[in-house]
């Protein structure tokens, strides 16, 4: 057995006791089944039993509180750029609004129907991967199918990314901090919306995203109780769970998986944790503040998709929101979906309808 110094030899002691006990045991044929040895995981000089352990309840308080002191307020906005467009076959102005966030430039769309009489529903959009937002190819596709031409739509572009439209590249300032960082990114652009537009209904908020996204559209909905409708494509839900366990492991060996968000996650968080200039506790923090799951029962009416033959994130990812058992949000996994939204028959149907549902909903 591997025996440790100093302040760990009472650990080493007892573990030996426990392991010769079970030995003593299985001689005598009295062996029990619920006696087990915990395996030590350290990779890199990173004990990942410790790092993995699920979160108490002081440590979900601890990053409630944190959320709640929050700066998401976006200061000295303004417009760099207004475009008319069909939308759906609805015309639109597409407004790109610069503002500063925590000392930072940051970027984001606000499409608003021409056509508005009344107050409209808010639908923030939260893109995928990890290039930024690029509305003809990430938005405008999903127009029709989705009816989009009926809200404000809300298209934040990530810190360290870029807004691209018409070949026009609209940069963001700061390093990407996947997840939760996109957050705060994406309730400041939505304050910005719902101060500038006066039809915009503060009452009737969606969230949308895919994959990385998705879990951005959770979290989102976890932190303001503005948001009445969540949505979520083949997304991360859980960071303490056995996907990214493995995941984490690997990167700490050096291979980052295609994961979207995970190359500066890797480089935020896992390096200094394994530098040490990162404590376990911060760590700890880090997971749990891009963990959905773990604060489920704040999450408002919602869906989730995912394809059981997801290559990019598992439908794991699925189930562990789905054992939540919300009766409010509804978890639909598709047997030969893959990773794609396209991919997963009759889940646009399941969405509009949900959107439709946000639109008939009066404050």
């Amino acid at each position: 057995m591997l025996w440790r110094s100093g302040e760990d030899c009472e650990w080493c002691l007892s573990r030996g006791i426990l392991l010769l006990l079970a030995l003593l045991l299985a001689a005598c044929g009295e062996v029990s089944t619920d006696l087990q040895i915990e395996t030590e995981r350290i990779v890199a000089g990173v004990d990942l039993n410790q790092l993995f352990a699920p979160p108490t309840a002081q440590e979900q308080q601890q990053v409630l509180d944190e959320w709640a002191m929050r700066d998401v307020a976006a200061r000295n906005v303004q417009e760099v750029a207004r475009a008319s467009l069909a939308l759906g076959g609805v015309p639109v102005t597409l407004q790109i609004l610069q503002h500063t966030v925590l000392g930072q430039r940051h970027v984001g769309a606000v499409v608003i129907p021409d056509s508005l009489q009344a107050s409209a529903p808010v639908l923030v959009w939260l893109h995928g991967g990890d290039a930024g937002v690029r509305l003809e190819t990430d938005v405008w596709p999903l127009a029709d199918s989705l009816d989009l031409g009926r809200f404000v739509l809300v298209i934040p572009a990530f810190r360290g990314e870029a807004l691209v439209y018409q070949g026009l590249t609209f940069p963001t300032e700061g390093m990407q901090n996947p997840w939760d960082g996109d957050v705060d990114d994406a309730l400041a652009l939505l304050n910005v919306a719902l101060a500038r537009v006066p039809m915009a209904d503060s009452g009737r908020v969606g969230v949308f995203g895919q994959d990385r996204g998705a879990t951005v559209a959770l979290l989102m909905a976890v932190r303001d109780a503005r948001i009445q409708t969540a949505i979520g494509v083949a997304g991360l839900t859980d960071f303490f769970g056995a996907f990214m366990q493995q995941v984490v492991e690997e990167a700490l060996q050096g291979t980052i998986r295609p994961v979207p968000g995970l190359a500066a996650f890797n480089e935020r968080v896992l390096v200094p944790l394994r530098d040490g200039t990162l404590s376990m506790a911060e760590a700890r923090l880090a997971l749990l503040r891009r963990s959905p799951a773990w604060f489920a029962d704040r999450l408002p009416v919602g869906q989730w998709h995912h394809g059981r033959q997801d290559p990019v994130i598992p439908a794991a990812e699925a189930e562990r929101l789905a054992s939540v058992r919300l009766a409010s949000f509804q978890v639909y996994l598709y047997e030969n979906g893959a990773h794609e939204l396209t991919s997963l028959p009759g889940s646009l149907e399941r969405i509009r309808a949900l959107l439709d549902e946000l639109v008939g909903t009066m404050p």
